[in-house]
């Protein structure tokens, strides 16, 4: 199926199941997908898709950006935590006897030190994502904890994982799902990641009910989101 945008031909893939809502995502190649109801027909459809169009577009230009190649994992390559940018230092433990050559990250002052035994490329990158999904996951679950003091929602499962276009997600078993990158983000845009997908714990759909649950624990969730709109682009480039 395809839709028209400024004379460009948009095409995209529909996939129909046993959900309530239809959602429209565009991958990193560019492929636009849209799941819907099995319920929904090919004009509804269509006429959702071509309301969002200009949307489609935007993403698929931003994706367009970041089909770059990974940058090297060099010493001063900046890399992004809870909002700020810290200097990458490569430390190679020579000592095999040491615990120090385990592998293993942290935070120290400016610098963001990866001690690792090889200094081989894909051992750094390794160590790095082990850390961001440890630091995540943490961090995730201390907000989501602290969220549903108000909230009282059943959360069957958080899960931490790479998605490629989503900040996260809430599926109809209570499980939530948030990508690993919003860590990168400040805490403040991060929160309203969090708190977005738990309100759909209660409001499965982006209703003026779901934004009105938002805005009850966020009033300024508008701020946070355009911060993701214009500058969250960046987070998800490739590490």
């Amino acid at each position: 199926m395809n839709v028209q945008y400024r004379g460009e031909n948009i095409e995209y893939s529909l996939v129909q199941s046993r959900r309530k809502t239809i959602s429209i995502s565009v991958e990193p190649d560019q492929k636009v997908l849209v799941k819907a109801p099995i319920q929904a027909s090919r004009e509804q459809i269509q006429k959702i898709v071509e309301k969002k169009v200009s949307w489609i577009a935007r993403k698929r230009e931003e994706m367009a950006k970041c089909q770059t190649k990974k940058q090297d994992l060099a010493d001063g390559r900046k890399l992004w935590y809870q909002g700020k940018a810290y200097s990458l230092q490569i430390i190679i433990e020579k000592d095999t006897m040491n615990e120090k050559a385990d592998c293993r990250t942290c935070l120290c002052g400016e610098k963001l030190k990866v001690y690792v035994k090889q200094g081989q490329e894909e051992e750094i990158r390794q160590n790095l994502m082990q850390w961001y999904y440890a630091e995540a996951g943490k961090w995730i679950s201390q907000r989501v904890e602290y969220f549903n003091k108000d909230l009282k929602e059943y959360i069957n499962r958080i899960c931490i994982k790479d998605q490629k276009s989503r900040w996260g997600s809430c599926s109809s078993k209570k499980n939530l799902n948030f990508n690993w990158r919003i860590i990168q983000a400040p805490p403040e845009v991060a929160d309203y990641v969090v708190v977005h997908e738990m309100c759909h714990l209660r409001q499965m759909n982006h209703s003026p009910q779901f934004w009105a649950e938002v805005a009850g624990i966020l009033p300024d969730y508008k701020e946070r989101r355009q911060w993701l709109r214009e500058k969250g682009q960046r987070l998800m480039e490739k590490i």
